[in-house]
């Protein structure tokens, strides 16, 4: 996922997938990272390969339709995050907070 196959801002995305830490100390949804899909094929390909973590996490993976609205959701691990994006789990965190404080 680290390689998304079309951008948020283009409209030949058929589907997303968001990664999202909560953070329960800031009481904040910090983003991540994710990938869009051109295909609908590709999108439901990239969704079956998130795997669902079975116990408890601060990290969720969003399934996202062409208009961003969330259709499915899962729990996943950090090591889930860390593989699908290619980066570690802090800097992503670091990123994402950074980003919040941009808002």
């Amino acid at each position: 996922m680290n390689r998304a196959h079309c951008t948020n801002d283009d409209a030949s995305c058929v589907g997303f997938i968001r990664l999202v830490f909560f953070d329960a100390a800031a009481n904040e949804v910090v983003t991540l990272g994710g990938a869009g899909f051109v295909t609908p094929e590709e999108d439901a390909s990239a969704w079956r390969n998130v795997p669902r973590f079975p116990g408890m996490t601060c990290f969720q993976a969003d399934r996202l339709n062409a208009a961003r609205d969330i259709i499915d959701e899962r729990p996943v691990s950090a090591e889930t995050c860390e593989r699908l994006m290619g980066r570690t789990i802090a800097a992503m965190i670091r990123e994402g907070r950074a980003a919040l404080a941009v808002c």
